[in-house]
């Protein structure tokens, strides 16, 4: 099958074509033939190493852990999806991705492709929209009324916590450029803070929930804005807990955690038409490297889709 991977780390020319045998699947996975992979940060963070020595990765190493597709075989004790199927997956951080033709993932992060989602859609959900609805939800114990800050609103995690905060019932602020800032309100925030002419701890005050996904100073001046009994939960920095105590705060540094209810949650608010998915821009799998040089620029409005067709 063609794939693109790496086998040393370092800048997008490091990402190579090849031909590598199709995934062989245990007994609890199943065999995706990729419509769409979704290009996140991640990658990248990979490719240029910044992971080494924290995961064991198999080399060469094919990135690209959120993938769209059908599937064309089953192991013998897979019960979640049939062959044939249009599913929505995401796959171990330990294992090989969806940059390829074909990917093996274990039945518990996959799951069925609402008809109401593109196949472009779909690959932007998996990992992003984990990542949000654990770290809100879950650790941050959203409810109606809150006012919640989310910075980056622009991006794809950003953009889905906006959505999912005003789902149920918030009052969402959120950090962007001004170019991003009427596409924002469009989605439902109440407020856009210009990140590079305000500074937002001026701009709200009190909040019940910041969701920081930028670390460093953005994550060092976040507790400054909540309220007493507020939440920080950071998806990018190790927060300070004894700072969040003398300031009367919990905090949270979270992990992604591939749990198949919460992705059957995730999913099926974009197929019910709760949230809606936004991809900035399509490449073709051949053009992975200029996909990655993008994405690195920081400036996608939501996810960066790979078409594996093309």
């Amino acid at each position: 099958m063609r794939a693109f991977a790496i086998e040393t780390y370092g800048e997008p020319e490091v990402l190579k074509a090849y031909d590598l045998p199709i995934p062989e699947i245990q007994e609890d996975e199943v065999l995706i033939e990729v419509e769409n992979t979704g290009v996140s940060p991640y990658d990248w963070h990979v490719r240029r190493g910044e992971q080494e020595g924290k995961i064991d990765y198999p080399m060469p190493l094919i990135l690209g852990w959120d993938v769209s597709g059908v599937v064309r075989k089953i192991g013998s004790k897979v019960t979640n999806v049939t062959e044939g199927m249009p599913v929505v997956a995401t796959q171990k951080l330990n294992k090989n991705g969806g940059y390829a033709e074909f990917i093996a993932v274990n039945q518990n992060t996959v799951v069925k492709k609402p008809e109401s989602l593109s196949f472009e859609e779909a690959a932007t959900i998996p990992i992003n929209g984990l990542t949000v609805y654990q770290a809100l939800i879950k650790y941050g114990k959203l409810s109606h009324g809150d006012k919640v800050l989310i910075h980056g609103g622009a991006g794809a995690v950003g953009i889905f916590g906006i959505q999912l905060a005003k789902s149920k019932g918030a009052y969402v602020a959120t950090t962007a450029s001004s170019r991003n800032h009427e596409f924002l309100k469009g989605i439902g925030a109440d407020i856009v803070i210009d990140y590079n002419t305000e500074n937002f701890e001026d701009e709200v005050k009190d909040f019940d929930i910041v969701l920081d996904t930028q670390a460093g100073d953005t994550l060092e001046r976040s507790y400054y804005v909540l309220r007493k009994g507020g939440r920080l939960i950071s998806i990018r920095g190790q927060v300070d807990k004894e700072k969040a105590k003398n300031k009367g705060i919990e905090a949270y540094f979270t992990w992604t955690e591939l749990n198949r209810e919460d992705l059957i949650e995730v999913v099926n608010l974009y197929g019910y038409g709760e949230i809606k998915a936004y991809f900035d821009s399509i490449f073709p799998l051949t053009l992975v490297k200029e996909a990655h040089r993008f994405s690195e620029l920081g400036h996608a409005r939501g996810k960066i889709v790979l078409n594996n067709k093309i």
